[in-house]
């Protein structure tokens, strides 16, 4: 055999060639990007949009959401906010305004400022009222300034298309060329949970690792307008708008190539991307394409969603997304704001098709779902994903029997094979009006006008201790005893040995019964007129509500392990906690539900003419809900309870045709009496859901109710400070933490300030004061005139004593003087005559006295000094009992009537003294005070005893009574053998005639008495 020479066998020439495609083979799937399927709409989440002719800004490049939870919008058209209900764009503080319109970047800061990036306008920061902007003179290069981001110590750093920028507090500083950062195209910035800095810029990915001064090029390309993002799990995601997207590190750093490869999703080429806490992935699509949503099992894309402007988008061409505090979704677009809320409630997409569909749910607590042609759905949780040949497959192998009814039978599948169970005659074919079925073994029926059937040990039997009365609903309660609820409104409970009866005379009263629920100690009744309920043995009491007609229609009832209790009814689905439905009928107050209707994904409302319940709660935590626009579930394991207490926000203040913020410290003008203050929660979820109360101080008792309304109006206020506080409660009644106040004032007009009450008490002073003055010039007129009739009554008195009484009196001394001169007069008669004359003539002159006091009066209006020394010479005579008198300070003109009293009380003490004291000296003091003038009247005779103070022509008694009538004070002091004083203290005002005024009222008189 002859060997071959220079060159090798053909076998071996081609094994390198061999081995590099069997290599390539294998490696292709490593390098097999994504495709998952893609599907329209997004069925799981509720839309709303705002659109620019709906009050919405266009052109909206950035969404930012503050510590307070209000919208900031950055726009081709100025920066806007939004509180869930109204749009107001933001104008520039006074005296200050924005370097452009054109904002394209947001950021919140952690002193809660707003930065705001423009297009080729630098950078400004808008914080409590006051704006500041920065330009090439503060560090900021030109350029567009696509993304702010803050690392963990605070500082915020900012990609401008000129460079990277960090902010020390008063200008924007470049990195030091060490940094070995490009200065040139950053398009995009991120801070990363783990400290990692990544920049992209120049078109490359550079990342500085945390605590390094450098950044590292990463070598890996990237496309104009890059973005990134992290995911839950602290992963970075790429968004190339040429490769698409795909992770780039995870927790150890940069992934391989070849992993970043195989995660790729070539079609998901988005403007900006965002996670959510359930790992999704959303996405505005570039340049068009609206919004993607992204799910995965594992690191493997098993669908996308897309969500355009045939699904209600507002418009296909979308940038800004993010997530709010809430976990809402917003999507901003050129011709408006897009929400998306998840749905609680969840529609069975692939289950049966007819209009009626029923639920059963079977003994091992799987609920199955049915319609007219009675092929059963295995509605487990595992199998929603699946198609409806899945689901009936799976409940064609139940491992226990599924009840069912076709309205005038029943029927009972075991094991794939489905049995009809018709009704005995006389009621076979007879429509059913209500169902239960107990066990796998038995049901309970009634039918026609009064069919009460019972289906055990597969034959029919009538219940004998029932009535022959049919009955509307059926359950069970805990203790496995039947429920029967009736048309009338009755309801009867039977166990083995005895029935009760329940109607209005136990307390209820809610119409036809349509549903029954026994949860515990307490047992509701639904019927068409609401809902009542029964704690432990006590009577039933109607259960009120804060939302109208939300407990009415309710055809279905279920309680899950946590205590909630679910109704389906004509509103939608309903939940209440029980124990706070227990507190609520032990306190007689509303309870405050949660509905789920149709924006929360509710299909329709529950049915209303079945025979059998509307919700079946199966025990993989899924609610089943039988509706009038298909089934739906909603899963119990998960809150469906938005817990983040929303902020309150008051806006504005209306009185009379202006309005403005109402901010703390705001004065209103004087006069304002009506109010109008507008306030809103910034709960985003549900804005229309969210509740209020508010009050003002010095007006509210208490809080007042205000529903869902978010203005409130008061009217007849007075001037002052008041404060208003305001509170408002979510969807699921979750509380504000604390109120929101602003405290004002109202300015009193003059009629309301102090100097006009000031002034109002002068002048009813004033009128006092005259009505005083008039009154008394009143008085002193009378007073004269009655002084006047005394006088003319007392010469009247006076002329007739004297020519009368005196003159008899002297005509009769006369004549016994006369007689007693008679020559015929004896010695003795005459000496006695001489003694009675005498005694007469003392009497006259008295009397003479006396009747000149009454003509003329004894003072007539002397000096009070000059009186009293004339009645000491009148009655003491000529050289006996010497009188000193004594004036102290200057006599002031006097009142004559309390002169006059005076001048008496001072010459009954001199009498006295002259008289009955036998004394040798006489002094008179008189002193004219200031405040009160006194008079000292003092002798040195034998003194009186107490026993005589009121013999005497006037006595003691009478001073007395003229110092009383005078309102002075009269004393006496008096020793047997040392003499009396007598001294009398008069106030200034009753004796002094009052000195006039400097000045006096237009209606003062001056005084001419």
């Amino acid at each position: 055999m002859r060997a071959m020479r220079g060159r090798p066998f053909p076998f071996l020439r081609r094994l390198p060639t061999l081995l590099t495609c069997l290599l390539l083979l294998t490696a292709l799937p490593a390098f097999a990007v994504q495709r998952p399927p893609v599907s329209g709409g997004l069925p799981d989440y509720e839309h709303t949009a705002w659109r620019v002719g709906q009050g919405a800004p266009g052109d909206i490049w950035d969404i930012s959401q503050d510590h307070d939870g209000l919208l900031w919008l950055a726009t081709g058209s100025g920066l806007y906010r939004f509180d869930g209900r109204r749009f107001e764009r933001q104008a520039a503080p006074v005296g200050s305004q924005f370097p452009s319109t054109n904002m394209v970047t947001l950021a919140q800061g952690r002193d809660d400022a707003l930065w705001i990036g423009y297009f080729q306008a630098g950078i400004s920061r808008f914080a409590q009222g006051r704006l500041h902007s920065y330009g090439r003179e503060q560090g900021v290069p030109v350029g567009v300034v696509p993304r702010f981001s803050q690392d963990r110590e605070g500082r915020l750093w900012a990609a401008i298309n000129g460079g990277l920028r960090r902010f020390d507090g008063q200008r924007w500083q470049p990195l030091p060329a060490a940094a070995g950062l490009p200065e040139r195209r950053v398009q995009w910035v991120l801070h990363d949970s783990r400290g990692r800095f990544w920049v992209l810029a120049d078109l490359k990915i550079w990342m500085r690792a945390a605590g390094q001064a450098a950044f590292e090029d990463t070598g890996i390309a990237v496309s104009q307008m890059a973005t990134l993002a992290e995911s839950p799990q602290g992963e970075v995601w790429l968004a190339d708008r040429v490769r698409g997207t795909s992770p780039l590190a995870n927790a150890q750093g940069l992934l391989a190539a070849g992993e970043r490869e195989a995660r790729r999703l070539p079609e998901l080429v988005a403007a900006r991307l965002q996670f959510t806490a359930d790992g999704a992935l959303w996405a505005t699509m570039s340049p068009h394409g609206g919004v993607a949503r992204i799910t995965f099992d594992g690191t493997r894309a098993v669908r996308m969603e897309r969500f355009d402007s045939p699904h209600g988008l507002t418009a296909t061409s979308a940038v800004p997304i993010i997530v709010d505090r809430e976990g809402n979704l917003w999507v901003g677009t050129n011709l408006g704001l897009n929400r998306f809320r998840a749905r609680s409630v969840h529609t069975l997409a692939v289950g049966p098709s007819d209009p009626y569909r029923s639920l059963v749910r079977a003994s091992d607590g799987r609920v199955y779902g049915y319609g007219e042609d009675l092929k059963p759905y295995d509605l487990r949780r595992t199998l929603l994903d699946g198609s409806a040949t899945l689901l009936q497959a799976s409940a064609r192998q139940a491992p226990t029997p599924i009840w069912q009814f076709d309205w005038v039978n029943l029927a009972r599948t075991v094991a794939g094979h489905t049995m009809l169970i018709p009704l005995p005659a006389p009621f076979t074919g007879q429509p059913l009006h209500a169902l239960l079925f107990p066990d796998d073994a038995q049901a309970w029926v009634c039918t026609g006008e009064r069919g009460v059937l019972h289906y055990q040990h597969d034959r029919w039997q009538r219940e004998s201790r029932l009535p022959e009365q049919a009955y509307s609903s059926l359950a069970l309660d805990a203790s496995g005893q039947l429920l029967l609820g009736y048309a009338d409104g009755r309801l009867r409970r039977m166990s083995a040995n005895r029935i009760e009866n329940f109607d209005a005379s136990q307390g209820l009263s809610v119409g036809p019964i349509t549903a029954m629920l026994h949860q515990q100690d307490l047992l509701l009744v639904a019927g068409e007129a609401g809902l009542a309920a029964r704690v432990g043995n006590g009577r039933f009491v109607p259960v009120r509500t804060d939302m109208a007609g939300v407990l009415e229609g309710i055809t279905g009832m279920v309680a899950d392990a946590n205590g909630h209790l679910w109704l389906n009814g004509s509103r939608g689905l309903v939940r209440m906690e029980s124990g706070l439905l227990r507190r609520a009928l032990r306190s007689g107050l509303p309870v405050t539900p949660r509905l789920f209707d149709a924006i929360d994904g509710m299909p329709g409302i529950a049915l209303q003419s079945g025979p059998i319940a509307t919700a079946a709660l199966a025990d993989d935590g899924l609610l089943w809900l039988a509706t009038n626009q298909g089934l739906a579930w909603l899963d119990t394991t998960r809150s469906h309870v938005n817990s983040m207490p929303p902020s309150v926000r008051i806006g504005d203040v209306l009185y009379g045709s202006k309005h403005e913020l109402l901010r703390d410290g705001l004065r209103l003008p004087a006069g304002t009496s009506q109010l109008q203050i507008d306030y809103v929660a910034l709960s985003l979820a549900r804005p229309e859901r969210n509740r209020y109360r508010y009050r003002l101080s010095g007006v509210d008792d208490g809080w007042q109710d205000a529903g869902s309304s978010t203005r409130a109006y008061y009217t007849n206020l007075a001037a002052g400070n008041y404060r208003f506080e305001v509170e408002a409660a979510n969807e699921d009644g979750i509380w504000s933490t604390a109120p929101a106040s602003r405290s004002f004032r109202i300015a009193p007009t003059f009629m309301q300030t102090v100097w006009f009450k000031l002034l109002c008490a002068a002048a009813i002073l004033a009128l006092l004061m005259m009505a005083v003055r008039i009154r008394s010039g009143q008085l002193a007129a009378l007073f004269r005139a009655r002084l006047q009739e005394r006088n003319g009554e007392r010469e009247r008195i006076a002329r007739d004593l004297h020519d009368t009484l005196l003159q008899g009196s002297q005509g009769l001394i006369l004549r016994l003087h006369a007689i007693s001169q008679s020559p015929q007069t004896p010695e003795p008669v005459r000496g006695q005559l001489e003694s009675a004359m005498q005694l007469a003539e003392r009497n006259l002159a008295e009397g003479r006295e006396r009747v000149n006091a009454l003509r003329e009066g004894p003072f007539a209006g002397r000096d009070l000094a000059s009186a009293l020394a004339d009645v000491h010479a009148e009655y003491a005579g000529h050289g006996t009992n010497p009188l000193r008198l004594t004036v102290e300070g200057a006599t002031p003109p006097l009142q004559a009537d309390a002169a006059e009293e005076v001048f008496l009380i001072g010459r009954e003490a001199i009498r006295n003294a002259l008289r009955h004291a036998n004394a040798s000296a006489i002094e008179v003091e008189l002193s004219y005070g200031t405040r009160c003038f006194l008079l000292h009247v003092r002798d040195d005779g034998v003194g009186i005893a107490d026993e005589n103070a009121g013999h005497g022509h006037w006595g003691l008694q009478g001073m007395r009574e003229r110092a009383q009538r005078l309102g002075a004070e009269l004393q006496l002091w008096t020793r047997t053998g040392l003499g009396t004083e007598v001294a009398l203290a008069v106030p200034a005002r009753r004796l002094y005639h009052r000195r006039p005024s400097r000045w006096r009222w237009p209606w003062s008189r001056a005084n001419h008495d």
